[in-house]
């Protein structure tokens, strides 16, 4: 039995704490004291980051745990060494083992996969392992790790019901991570994140590196490849680093995750750095929905962007490169209506397909706002659908959209 089956149908209310992991934790035998961690939070950014920081620890020889979230087809990929995913029989050996700690101190599904992470990487011997918060910072169930190392990519607004309706309030909440931690990175230095950061790290007594004023970078995107072209912090002064990522907003979270890895042997001697390690590791990187392409005749390209803030970015970019029409589904808690206003200003057509999950939103409402702001619209009756266009398309509005298509996709 996998957790996600375990789990499914089950209607629980989300009560912020961290209590119930760290009880559980600390009942299996504290796992995360026998490897580093490191935390990277964040509004947008923190799956590719978490990416390419994985890429550049396995460059350097380090046995690395990844832990991701959400998963987009099987909940296999949410748990990996050394770029493996846990396997089925061990994923269900996990489950089956810890199903009375799971009930004992009523765990959600999010906290059940984190104890399941802290137990797997301990037994595969991992020297550091990557952590990418669920949501938020303060009641996060990745913070049962005690991580060394915390790393913010930015702040915007998302999970308002949870996280605060401000960008100060979420920013407060997000900065949790850096409890504990040696040194504490952060993707930007702008209000309110910076000078909050600066007293967070006060408060904490880490170091505190911040894009901007500790780490300097600059980048460029051409149509296939995105590059850093510059790079500096520390006593490293790099050129021309190719991304395995493609899009502008990728050369912010691959320089966060080269400061975030150079930064480790500031606190623990765990590697040396090497320019040609480092090269190859960025330019290896590789991660599912984000900016990636399914198909290239005709194109189907796919990305997990989910906010207004994301979204702009990556439009932007999608519009200088390729001529290109929209697929949208979306989830009920997201702000949809925003994303669409901001999307009727680049683009005049756009199709809807329906989410299969229980918190999808109802097609017929995006139609008909869409509808109501000038677009020409299209609905398809489900993902697979999206196989038998003509057009080159953008794929996006919900992680839940692109697994189901991926599922179609390797079905087909």
């Amino acid at each position: 039995m996998k957790l996600w089956d375990l789990y499914e149908g089950k209607d629980y209310k989300i009560n912020p704490t961290l209590d119930r992991i760290l009880k559980a934790r600390d009942y299996v035998g504290n796992p995360e004291k026998h490897y580093k961690s490191v935390i990277v939070g964040g509004t947008n950014g923190k799956g590719s980051t978490c990416a390419f920081l994985n890429y550049l620890l396995i460059e350097h020889g380090l046995n690395t745990g990844w832990f991701v979230s959400p998963h987009l087809v099987r909940e296999n990929e949410r748990l990996r060494v050394n770029n493996i995913h846990i396997k089925d029989e061990e994923l269900e050996y996990y489950v089956k083992s810890l199903k009375p700690v799971f009930e004992k101190f009523e765990l959600t599904y999010f906290e059940a996969i984190t104890l399941i992470g802290l137990l797997y990487f301990k037994d595969k011997n991992v020297d550091i392992v990557v952590w990418e918060v669920g949501m938020g910072g303060r009641w996060d169930g990745t913070r049962a790790s005690s991580p060394f190392i915390g790393v913010l990519t930015n702040i915007g607004k998302d999970h308002m019901k949870w996280l605060g309706n401000t960008v100060d309030k979420i920013a407060l909440e997000k900065l949790e991570i850096a409890n504990g931690t040696k040194a504490l990175l952060i993707g930007n230095n702008r209000y309110p994140l910076y000078p909050m950061a600066t007293e967070k790290a006060k408060e904490q007594n880490t170091k505190l590196f911040v894009a901007g004023e500790d780490f300097e970078y600059k980048g460029y995107v051409d149509k296939h490849s995105t590059y850093i072209e510059e790079f500096n912090f520390l006593d490293f002064n790099m050129k021309s680093l190719k991304l395995g990522l493609w899009g502008k907003h990728q050369i912010d979270n691959g320089a966060l995750a080269l400061a975030s890895f150079l930064s480790i042997p500031t606190v623990e001697t765990l590697f040396k750095p090497k320019e040609e390690l480092i090269k190859r590791a960025l330019e290896k990187t590789y991660w599912e929905g984000r900016m990636e392409i399914l198909r290239e005749k005709p194109l189907i390209m796919i990305d997990g962007a989910h906010n207004v803030s994301a979204l702009v970015k990556i439009i932007k970019d999608i519009k200088e490169h390729f001529d290109i029409k929209l697929v949208m589904g979306s989830l009920k808690d997201k702000e949809w209506q925003k994303e669409l206003d901001i999307l009727r200003t680049y683009f005049d057509e756009i199709t809807f397909v329906p989410i299969h999950y229980k918190r999808a939103e109802d097609i017929d409402n995006m139609l008909n706002y869409a509808k109501s702001i000038g677009f020409k619209t299209h609905t398809l009756e489900d993902a697979k659908d999206i196989l038998n266009l003509k057009d080159d398309v953008f794929v996006f509005g919900s992680l839940y959209l692109l697994g189901e298509l991926k599922r179609a996709l390797e079905k087909s």
